[in-house]
């Protein structure tokens, strides 16, 4: 007596019984799906290399504890993706910086302090023409009229005028010149000319200011007008 042969469509029927009998419902292939699994049972070890896609993964439902530190690499962010929102601050240095990335555009106002700049890297080329004050370049500049009256200064400059005597003013620039060195002409500050002498010299008891003596040709003490600049 011949017994009869197995074949897969008998062994898919013998399960499906099996499973019936003992869970009380039947299952089909490819029927289970994520109501059928319980939460939690599925491990790392039953999902395959690369099993896991971007579709398979919720919006917003990654979070940095999901992630293991250094496991974002270069390659994983898309270009121009990043901003400054993303950044964490005092947090990027030198070193993560690519050669001449750094723009004019990606510095803020006011942003580079002498600190940021190393010393002999700036030359004329980096400086706008006619941009830089007097003090930027240590000269300091007064006019100066024969009855003591400031009529110009340099801009910035704080300078004040005291006539002490016959020919004789103190000009007090604000800040300490005995390291600099005086020059000054007689003249008006406008239009015109004005014949005479003058010297200047630094003032006793007060190390802001010039002294300066203006005289007639013959060499006797007058008010004269005068242009003095100190350059430090």
């Amino acid at each position: 007596m011949r017994l009869p042969q197995l074949t897969f469509g008998k062994v898919l029927a013998g399960t499906a019984v099996v499973l019936v009998l003992t869970t009380g419902t039947a299952y089909a292939h490819g029927m289970i799906n994520s109501a059928d699994i319980v939460n939690g049972s599925i491990r790392s070890v039953d999902i395959g290399s690369g099993e896991v896609k971007s579709v398979d993964i919720g919006n917003s439902t990654v979070r940095s504890a999901d992630i293991l530190n250094g496991g974002v690499k270069s390659d994983d962010v898309l270009d121009s993706s990043l901003t400054s929102a993303d950044v964490a601050p005092d947090t990027l240095t030198a070193d993560d910086l690519a050669s001449n990335s750094v723009g004019q555009l990606e510095i803020q106002t006011d942003g580079v302090a002498a600190t940021e700049i190393a010393d002999n890297t700036i030359d004329s080329g980096e400086i706008v023409d006619f941009q830089l004050s007097n003090q930027d370049i240590s000269v300091l500049t007064a006019e100066v009229s024969s009855a003591g009256v400031l009529d110009n200064q340099c801009p910035g400059c704080g300078v004040s005028v005291i006539k002490l005597n016959v020919g004789q003013y103190e000009v007090d620039f604000s800040r300490v010149i005995t390291a600099c060195t005086f020059v000054a002409t007689v003249g008006p500050s406008g239009g015109g000319s004005a014949a005479g002498e003058i010297n200047v010299a630094d003032r006793g008891g007060n190390n802001e200011a010039v002294f300066v003596d203006t005289n007639d040709s013959a060499g006797t003490s007058a008010d004269r007008p005068f242009r003095l600049v100190v350059v430090c």
